[in-house]
């Protein structure tokens, strides 16, 4: 091939890549920016993948249950209504997590059982995900402590010193009792006193938010798409690199980045 061919072909071909993938941020300037993109999707194991999705549909869940609690009797909920009213919700966020963790005044049951069966909830769904011990601990505490107890319910209260470790602990213990159950459930081919219903029901009891995130996942046909994306400032010397190898990475240092989550339904 001709030598000044081969050259404006492969101008042509750079030229129509560069459109693609070059951003203008500041036309002020003429500076345009090379995109890079990490598609974590493929970078991730199967479980993680799947822990991913059932922890965006888990916020459903955990959502509605703060809907729930705020309209109970403040005897039960021990959330006082006059304080959620008064003030920025984000002022009291911010109040609550200064003045925490400390005792709460919860009933036993409420401390020890009903936090624990949360927290074996968050454990079992992992577990059930693909996930080992370990990791479905450290899951179920990633849950209880940073999204509720200094997420969500910090709006409404202090963070609680019993729920921070009776949540994970103990409810990790039952959430590993559950998932073997629910594997002797498997060997049983679903059935409980021969009964295909009953089963039915001990799986849901078993693993509640994975059952809720199949639905929601049949309902939704919600498709989630993991990237990093990075944008660093295009110059002659960048031209330079960016021609001799379009795949070489520059320097991380230099790179405005981001992470971008796309919920497709």
């Amino acid at each position: 091939m001709d030598e000044n061919l081969s050259k404006d072909v492969h101008d042509f071909k750079m030229n129509k890549l560069k459109k693609t993938q070059f951003i203008p941020l500041n036309d002020d300037e003429f500076k345009d920016y090379i995109a890079r993109n990490i598609n974590v999707n493929e970078k991730l194991t199967r479980p993680q993948k799947n822990i991913i999705v059932d922890t965006l549909y888990l916020q459903v869940a955990m959502v509605t249950t703060i809907g729930v609690i705020a309209v109970l009797p403040e005897s039960i909920s021990k959330w006082s209504k006059d304080d959620a009213s008064s003030g920025s919700i984000g002022a009291k966020w911010k109040q609550n997590v200064s003045d925490g963790p400390v005792m709460d005044e919860d009933d036993f049951l409420i401390n020890y059982l009903g936090h624990p069966i949360s927290g074996a909830i968050y454990y079992s769904m992992a577990r059930n995900d693909g996930l080992d011990p370990l990791e479905s601990f450290l899951f179920s505490t990633f849950m209880s402590t940073f999204i509720w107890e200094y997420g969500y319910e910090a709006f409404a209260e202090v963070p609680s010193i019993q729920d921070l470790w009776s949540t994970p602990v103990i409810g990790s213990l039952m959430g590993e009792w559950m998932y073997w159950l629910e594997k002797d459930l498997d060997k049983q081919n679903g059935l409980v006193f021969n009964s295909r219903y009953l089963g039915n029901v001990s799986y849901f009891l078993l693993n509640p938010m994975g059952r809720i995130a199949d639905g929601l996942g049949g309902f939704l046909n919600l498709d989630i798409t993991m990237r990093f994306q990075t944008y660093q400032p295009f110059n002659s010397q960048n031209k330079e690199n960016y021609n001799r190898n379009i795949n070489t990475p520059t320097q991380f240092a230099k790179f405005d980045y981001g992470v971008i989550i796309n919920l497709e339904f």
